[in-house]
């Protein structure tokens, strides 16, 4: 088994190793209002590259197999494999339909470098996922000579309505994290995606934080320069009232 927990990497680095900045991993996971939902994991290889990239790849290095365990598990009800070509790459998929996230993950399972586990605290629920590549106490060789320029680990993450992400949120029913594969992959650290949710769906208007910044910088810089104005216009009253005036 733990073979299979390691092959999810190894297709993943092996590709890394070849096609370098060629590459893009998607990670999708979205969350119903009964707690059911999808789970998706997609490589995405440039069209020009991608014959290289499945003549390097080992015969059984499938995802499925990375997949494995996941796969088995009573609370995922159906699999769907795909391949297709959008935005000038080729892209293999598998997606797994979830019948209870907070059931699947309610213990921490780990798939190559990613350690993945739900909670919930009364009406509350919580995502967490954690990317170390130490942990997976696996070592990729010439790492250091590989270009990760535009390589990206992209984490898509829907609940109906969450609470806290330390993401980014561009909606209140989304969160994102978009990770540099040289960091994930390089990285001294392990990297952690956490967000707080609930199953209610959002009520009322949601600004992005990125959105509202902006304004709440603006309208700090408005009031200081309307203050200046203020405090410059008393003094000067002031001033003129206590010159001595003349009368004839």
């Amino acid at each position: 088994m733990k073979k299979l927990r390691i092959l999810v990497l190894l297709i993943t680095t092996l590709s890394l190793i070849f096609l370098s900045g060629c590459v893009s991993l998607v990670q999708e996971i979205t969350v119903a209002e009964d707690g059911s939902g999808i789970l998706l994991f997609a490589i995405g290889v440039d069209a020009a590259s991608y014959p290289q990239f499945v003549e390097r790849t080992p015969e059984g290095y499938q995802l499925e197999n990375f997949l494995a365990t996941l796969i088995q598990d009573e609370s995922v009800t159906d699999v769907q494999q795909a391949q297709y070509e959008s935005d000038g790459k080729f892209w293999e998929s598998i997606q797994l339909e979830v019948s209870n996230f907070s059931r699947l993950f309610a213990e921490e399972r780990r798939i190559g470098p990613l350690i993945m586990s739900m909670d919930q605290d009364e009406d509350e629920y919580f995502f967490y996922q954690t990317m170390d590549m130490d942990g997976a106490n696996i070592q990729i060789p010439g790492i250091n000579l590989v270009n990760f320029t535009g390589a990206a680990y992209t984490i898509h993450f829907s609940a109906p309505h969450i609470i806290d992400s330390n993401g980014v949120q561009p909606s209140a029913d989304v969160s994102e994290w978009e990770i540099p594969l040289e960091e994930f992959l390089r990285g001294d650290e392990a990297i952690f995606l956490q967000a707080a949710y609930k199953l209610e769906p959002y009520e009322g208007l949601f600004i992005p934080w990125e959105v509202f910044f902006p304004y709440v910088v603006i309208g700090f810089l408005s009031l200081g320069i309307l203050s200046i104005f203020v405090i410059i216009i008393v003094n000067s009253r002031k001033k003129n009232e206590d010159i001595p005036k003349i009368k004839f």
